[in-house]
């Protein structure tokens, strides 16, 4: 299981041409990101849809127009990588120029064929550099810029096919895989960073094309910890440990957070966990095909919010939708950061869809006293719901 199959990805990109047409738009120019910015890059999602294509870490340009071939644009570099990209793509036409070039590249394709009052539609505007920006407005002056049709795209991604959850499948055992690794090295004297790479290992070890992990290990857990210097305590008894995993198999996210203690656990501790716990709960309870997703994080909120204000906690969101992109699009608007609470107050109602993957990971983080979460993929049924990722989400003992 290492690619989605050529017909898959002709029929997506044929479907996106359809929508181009559709909407009186030329052409569409899509700049990605390599895997390597993790659940940094959206954009990344888009190319792996269209053309299952990682530049690693080297940006690409993709570009469609109804009636020709596709063309990829690929900054990585030809005599040091050769053939990285023609070997795995279905079309023949795969450009390598300098990343600063690609948008007079792309410019200079386009104005083979655009119409002199073109509108073409552009993804990636928010992680392209400027070079490549200024150069493809230079070079194509008097084209319309569409930057709203990834929605469209968008769309088509918020339910997973049978090919795709086979993949996000295979990235939830291999996350409960690397719980059990940390599980085995927790008592071996190490620091941190450590057990950090031990899970990491076992990511790659596995296949994955992706990995990164926190792991925060502390009297009081105080917040996600990733960094080598941030990690070099030695899990002492007493402390508690408290590990986050997100990787990607063929593209697709995989992600999970369980929370232990090493030893013993303590009744403060403890308390954290159940409160935590029972906001996965409530989420779970709220997770209804046909049902408004924005329920579920009401529902988290409303057990926290019984215990703690929201001046004596930190958390971030409590789920996202999951997919080629971390954060998927759709689904992760139902789950606003804790910073954007006021503006997403009125929210459009979201429904839950069978098909849809999530990653619902309730949290708390209480200055002094400690923190807890828990982080698993849950897939939405046709009569319910089902969770991909199987090790033990109970208060662990290290």
């Amino acid at each position: 299981m290492s690619k989605i199959g050529d017909d898959i990805l002709k029929r997506r990109v044929q479907d996106v041409e359809d929508d181009l047409r559709a909407s009186g738009i030329e052409a569409l120019v899509l700049f990605a990101t390599g895997s390597v910015l993790g659940n940094q890059s959206a954009t990344h999602a888009y190319l792996r849809y269209l053309c299952d294509f990682d530049g690693h870490n080297a940006p690409a340009l993709l570009v469609l127009r109804p009636g020709y071939a596709p063309v990829l644009l690929t900054g990585t570099k030809l005599h040091m990588r050769p053939r990285l990209a023609e070997s795995g793509l279905w079309f023949g036409d795969v450009r390598h120029v300098a990343p600063p070039e690609l948008g007079r590249h792309a410019a200079a394709l386009l104005s083979e064929s655009l119409s002199a009052d073109a509108r073409v539609a552009v993804i990636g505007y928010g992680e392209m550099t400027a070079p490549v920006w200024m150069s493809l407005e230079r070079g194509l002056p008097g084209v319309a810029w569409v930057h709203d049709f990834q929605n469209r795209i968008d769309r088509r991604r918020v339910r997973k096919s049978g090919v795709e959850l086979a993949f996000h499948r295979k990235a939830a055992a291999v996350c409960d895989a690397m719980f059990g690794t940390l599980a085995g090295a927790v008592g071996a004297d190490k620091p941190g960073f450590q057990l950090k790479a031990a899970m990491e290992y076992a990511a790659r070890e596995a296949g994955c094309d992706y990995c990164d992990t926190w792991l925060t290990a502390a009297p009081e857990a105080d917040f996600f910890r990733y960094h080598t210097d941030e990690c070099r305590r030695v899990p002492q008894r007493g402390d508690q440990l408290l590990a986050g995993i997100m990787l990607t198999c063929g593209g697709h996210w995989g992600h999970a957070v369980r929370t232990g203690s090493v030893g013993v656990v303590a009744p403060g501790h403890r308390r954290l966990y159940d409160i935590c716990r029972g906001m996965f709960d409530a989420a779970l309870d709220a997770l209804k095909p046909g049902e408004d997703l924005c329920r579920v994080d009401d529902a988290m909120g409303a057990v926290l919010h019984r215990h703690y204000a929201d001046d004596e906690v930190r958390w971030t969101r409590w789920g996202h939708g999951l997919g080629y992109a971390y954060e998927d699009p759709v689904a992760s608007a139902a789950f606003p950061n804790a910073w954007e609470r006021k503006s997403a107050e009125g929210r459009e109602p979201i429904e839950a869809l069978p098909g849809m993957l999530l990653e619902l990971h309730p949290h708390l983080f209480v200055p002094g006293a400690g923190g807890a979460m828990i982080g698993d993929m849950v897939l939405v049924t046709e009569t319910g719901f089902e969770i991909l990722t199987h090790y033990p989400r109970d208060l662990i003992v290290w």
